[in-house]
């Protein structure tokens, strides 16, 4: 029994405490890998080693008190600055602890490939949200309610420019269309300034959830899906397989 112990406390509880930490700080970087993020936690780290040089190496006292002064407000700081982050992190942690796995039950993907692929020729603007595990009620409420059956007609009759709800996105829940007319979250990140107001909701969205976004282009007539903050410009022949296999893939913890 001693041995046994032994054995926990010296070697197995050490690996797993190690497998705990890599494994956290891989979900970590996983998260905030191609955002502005990653620019933040470097920052943070070139202040840990000024803190470190001016304190133990150059012991410049009025800096070294600043600096420690700044690392005991850092826990609340740290808070604000990556609200929507651990936000994101802590809401797909939960639902996916609770989710049971997406399954398509209807042919509700190729009613949305063949309007994206109609607004496509036509050169009709469009944004469509596909609810995954996160709910996105805050976002359906900006919204006119719709609770009707995902059909190509009604897509393009709600993206017709003479609808007034055409400018909003058409957010889709347990495949059928749950609202329409939605006021989505613009993406501020530098690297797509360049885009269109509906490319960078798009991308805004679904770095702030796991939504799938599709937006057809009203410029180019170009089809793109957003997935966790990247945008990908598709063809109309790789849209079905490429929409089939994002929203039933599951997201591992």
């Amino acid at each position: 029994m001693e041995f046994a112990a032994h054995i926990w406390n010296v070697y197995i509880a050490n690996i797993l405490d190690i497998l705990i930490l890599t494994y956290i700080f891989y979900r970590i970087l996983l998260i905030i890998k191609g955002t502005r993020t990653i620019q933040i936690v470097i920052g943070l780290i070139v202040l840990v080693a000024v803190t470190i040089i001016a304190r133990d190496v150059l012991h410049l006292q009025t800096l070294s008190w600043l600096m420690g002064k700044f690392w005991l407000a850092a826990v609340v700081i740290l808070a604000v600055v990556f609200q929507a982050e651990i936000r994101y992190a802590l809401a797909k942690i939960g639902s996916k602890l609770f989710s049971l796995g997406t399954k398509i039950k209807s042919n509700f993907i190729s009613e949305i490939v063949e309007a994206a692929s109609e607004m496509s020729r036509i050169r009709m603007g469009a944004l469509i949200v596909i609810e995954r595990d996160m709910g996105l009620k805050n976002y359906t409420e900006t919204g006119i309610k719709i609770d009707a059956k995902i059909t190509h007609e009604l897509l393009l009759s709600i993206f017709n420019t003479k609808a007034p709800i055409h400018d909003g996105a058409v957010i889709i829940k347990d495949e059928r269309i749950e609202a329409a007319g939605c006021v989505l979250p613009i993406s501020t990140e530098i690297e797509v300034k360049h885009l269109g107001t509906r490319h960078r909701a798009g991308i805004g969205l679904s770095a702030l959830t796991d939504a799938i976004v599709i937006v057809v282009s009203e410029e180019t007539g170009n089809i793109s899906i957003c997935v966790d903050g990247k945008i990908e410009t598709v063809s109309k022949e790789n849209l079905s397989e490429k929409l089939t296999n994002k929203y039933t893939a599951k997201a591992i913890l």
